[in-house]
């Protein structure tokens, strides 16, 4: 995979980075939840393809250019040959990009043309036509900017507990700072990541244990660093986040937030 930040300063409050990527072979993988969305556009090969669980073998198609909002739990998808572009957004990038407010899109993907219309079809036709990496980006990059509203920034309230969730700081203690009433802040920040801050902050976390996992990790540590009760605490987490048991995720992880299953 080729990523990079984008280079158009308009878009770094919205954007984290693009990407584009190339699969060899199918496969099914769960996809683990990081509190984030992203949108992605496959060039070549099938619609997305979604799965309820493991014991559904027809799956949902959805589109070959997504948007996927905010998710609490892993979703299954199958992975097709092929190149696929993609960008990570930041909160806030909804309302700024497609019109809507994150809670809208959290738990589910839409098709992108459902907020671009027919510019998914120019899209498509101008990343078919690109024929590098770097070219294909610098195609995603346009477009997200021809796509780029003018918003209002984040809360101030919203913006600093999400830096501080992101780096680990106490729930209590980024309620008790917000200066709002803690319903009024709750819906503020749904309202830009599509998630509640106590399921924000989970799943941060759990992205900072899968960071560590390597080779034969030591569960009982990991789970004592990042704040876990104990063990069995980190497991219940694992099961809900990564839809299989920890040394399942040990074994087959293609990437921190991808595992094949089949």
């Amino acid at each position: 995979m080729t990523a990079r930040a984008p280079l158009a300063a308009a878009l770094r409050p919205y954007v984290g980075s693009l990407w584009v990527g190339q699969a060899v072979r199918a496969r099914r993988e769960h996809v683990i939840p990081s509190g984030e969305m992203h949108l992605a556009v496959r060039i070549d090969g099938p619609p997305l393809q979604l799965y309820a669980g493991r014991g559904d073998r027809a799956g949902q198609a959805i589109d070959t250019a997504v948007v996927c909002g905010a998710r609490s739990r892993y979703y299954a998808k199958r992975t097709e040959p092929g190149c696929t572009v993609g960008a990570q957004l930041l909160p806030g990038a909804s309302w700024a990009l497609l019109g809507v407010s994150a809670a809208t899109l959290a738990e589910r993907h839409a098709p992108l043309r459902d907020f671009w219309g027919g510019a998914v079809d120019e899209l498509h036709a101008r990343l078919a036509r690109a024929d590098t990496p770097d070219a294909r980006l610098a195609v995603l990059e346009r477009s997200l900017l021809a796509q780029l509203r003018p918003v209002a920034p984040l809360a101030a309230e919203v913006d600093h507990a999400i830096a501080a969730l992101d780096r680990s700081a106490d729930l209590r203690e980024v309620l008790a700072q917000a200066g709002c009433s803690h319903r009024h802040f709750i819906a503020r920040f749904r309202d830009a990541t599509g998630l509640a801050p106590k399921r924000y902050a989970r799943l941060r976390r759990f992205q900072r244990v899968l960071a560590q996992v390597d080779g034969c990790p030591d569960w009982s540590g990991l789970a004592a660093e990042h704040g876990y009760f104990d063990q069995a605490h980190l497991a219940r987490d694992f099961r809900q986040f990564a839809g299989l048991p920890a040394r399942c995720y040990r074994d087959g992880h293609l990437h921190p937030r991808h595992v094949r299953v089949d």
